[in-house]
């Protein structure tokens, strides 16, 4: 396995970021810090820091758990930065078909809207030419789009009227998937090293 996103280089202090890592909690804590202080007070170079280390930590988890259904993705590869038309990364659902990621670095107690966190612009891109999500649900009763949050939740209106075909993996599913799972972390400090060298 192989990870990819530029974050690998971007991050001012990789070592720190994982050291003894082994909780969701502990990674997004540092990497709030870092976020300050690689944003010298500049929000939007903060929350973009924060976005970049989160989109790695998806890239890693995709990669560890293909097979795991609460994530059913496999192939993953990471969207090139500049053509940021809500999808992240795409490969290829439990059911062979088209599958499309998105992460959303968010507060634990934040619950995600379609407009205030642009979760409409993933569906759209989702479903079109490009990526080629088949609208109809798979063998999960969702369509092959995945939402990977640090926040608390969808909006109640949000998850049944606008993307209920979307699946989504919430900070606290995330915590059940890796907190106290030292093989997925150790994988994440290896491959990142290994990357690093590269």
């Amino acid at each position: 396995m192989t990870l990819e996103h530029p974050f690998i280089r971007r991050c001012i202090d990789p070592k720190a970021l994982l050291l003894d890592c082994q909780k969701i909690s502990t990674f997004c804590g540092r990497l709030e810090r870092q976020a300050e202080k690689y944003a010298d007070g500049d929000e939007d170079l903060q929350n973009q820091y924060k976005g970049w280390g989160f989109e790695l930590f998806v890239e890693c988890l995709l990669k560890c758990f293909p097979m795991d259904k609460r994530i059913g993705i496999a192939n993953y590869q990471l969207v090139d930065e500049d053509d940021d038309t809500g999808v992240d990364g795409f490969g290829v659902g439990i059911d062979g078909k088209p599958a499309t990621v998105q992460a959303k670095y968010r507060q634990a107690n934040h619950i995600l809207t379609a407009n205030g966190d642009h979760l409409g612009n993933f569906k759209a891109a989702s479903l079109s030419a490009k990526f080629g999500v088949d609208p109809n649900p798979g063998p999960h009763g969702k369509c092959n789009m995945l939402i990977v949050t640090t926040g608390k939740e969808l909006h109640h209106h949000t998850r049944d009227q606008m993307l209920p075909e979307v699946r989504f993996l919430n900070r606290e599913k995330l915590r059940v998937i890796v907190d106290d799972h030292a093989v997925f972390w150790n994988t994440f400090r290896g491959t990142w090293s290994k990357a690093l060298e590269a």
